[in-house]
């Protein structure tokens, strides 16, 4: 047996190269889908509206669906998925190490993820608004009335952080006390520790919805700012980026061209409407593009149904959550949602 000599600065050379990139080794992830046979995607384990499992154990909210329609479009079958539960502690380890596939829980992006945490963000999905939640009794009916008052935020989180420049900029001392969870928070709550919860609204309306007489809180902080939920893929997944990316954007096409998940399995897309040839077309070769079947598109939006679909499910008037779209609507309708053109 021959033992072969390397010499020292190869060595040094090899250890270099390796240590500018991933713990794990990239590999093609839609390669590593489609072997496993399935998605993972991770999730809020318990937020309505986002995402959580009811009481037939079926897993609903904005999230859900949008896993549905990335398993659909990869796989071909919108069940062909696993959710997997992650906290805000260890949403961005679970997918630099590969143990999830895509981040779906609810998570802003911000400056620092980007840059700091290996993620690639897609979207946004939902455009969330800041508020603070507080009770009748506390008396408490504007920001300024916070002065000196202890509000609970998550610990990390860009509640914290906003909170603290509005202390700043209105020459105010809030006392923030951070935890860990909205389970925590909501416990302080309760327990008079904090005067009001900052947070995004969805996440406060699903508390305050479960609170023994949600009529006695109410929220404060009209535009206080915008929290834009998105999509997380690793960075260096680039292929898997340009996936989810479209995939979601064929969510929000079809909304803008009153496609839905009932029309869509009969819609025959002619080339008077550009768009919808390219994306719904089979011969268009938006798909040999990304390595996916020809009906890709189609296959997303009969799973999930278009954005507007989607949000109206988890947010929409009919539900208990019932947040006005706001923000979280199409560009043309003077939300923040803008899909790039097919």
């Amino acid at each position: 047996m021959m033992t072969r000599w390397i010499p020292s600065f190869l060595i040094a050379l090899v250890a270099l190269t390796a240590a500018g990139q991933p713990a794990h080794a990239q590999r093609d992830r839609l390669a590593a889908v489609q072997e496993r046979g399935y998605l993972r995607c991770g999730v809020n384990p318990g937020q309505m509206g986002i995402s959580m499992a009811n009481a037939a154990g079926e897993w609903i909210g904005m999230s859900a669906d949008l896993c549905r329609a990335l398993a659909a479009a990869t796989l071909g079958d919108p069940d062909a998925n696993e959710f997997v539960p992650v906290t805000a502690g260890n949403r961005f380890e679970a997918l630099r190490n590969g143990q999830i596939d895509v981040l779906l829980r609810n998570t802003t992006w911000t400056f620092t993820r980007d840059v700091t945490q290996g993620t690639q963000f897609i979207g946004p999905f939902f455009v969330d608004e800041e508020k603070v939640m507080v009770s009748r009794d506390s008396g408490i009916e504007d920001l300024s009335q916070l002065h000196q008052r202890t509000v609970c935020v998550i610990t990390g989180g860009p509640s914290e952080v906003i909170m603290n420049d509005l202390a700043f900029s209105a020459n105010a001392q809030i006392n923030l006390v951070p935890v860990g969870s909205a389970e925590q928070y909501r416990q302080a709550y309760l327990d008079g520790r904090c005067v009001g919860i900052s947070d995004g609204q969805a996440a406060l309306q699903a508390m305050r919805v479960s609170l023994p007489d949600p009529d006695q809180h109410f929220f404060i902080g009209e535009r206080l700012a915008y929290s834009p939920l998105s999509i997380g893929v690793r960075e260096g997944d680039d292929r898997w980026a340009d996936i989810v990316r479209w995939t979601f954007y064929a969510l929000a096409t079809a909304e803008e061209y009153g496609v839905t998940q009932e029309s869509v399995g009969n819609l025959m897309p002619d080339i008077s409407n550009p768009a919808l040839y390219r994306m719904l077309n089979p011969d268009s070769g938006a798909a040999d593009a990304m390595g996916l079947e020809p009906d890709w598109a189609r296959r997303a939006i009969q799973a999930a149904g278009n954005l507007q679909e989607i949000y109206d499910r988890a947010f929409g008037e009919g539900t208990v959550m019932a947040i006005p779209r706001g923000p979280s609507a199409l560009w043309r309708d003077g939300g923040m949602i803008l899909p790039p053109p097919f």
